[in-house]
């Protein structure tokens, strides 16, 4: 492996589709726990990214299902 290898580089932030898709969260749950400061984001121009970090912590606050 190549010090400079990118498929090993972990994103510092994603776009909202992405986040849609990794979480399976709707785009509106998302927004709404942007807009409630759950999770952070940045502007980039147009572009809102949810930080990488924020996301993972507000995964890990989620309610754990219990069967």
């Amino acid at each position: 492996m190549q010090p400079n290898d990118e498929s090993q580089v972990t994103p510092l932030s994603h776009r909202i589709d992405r986040v849609v898709a990794i979480t399976g969260a709707s785009r509106t749950r998302i927004y709404d726990a942007l807009r409630s400061g759950e999770l952070e984001a940045v502007k980039f121009g147009r572009t809102t990214l949810v930080l990488d970090s924020s996301l993972r912590r507000w995964l890990e606050r989620l309610p754990r299902y219990a069967a």
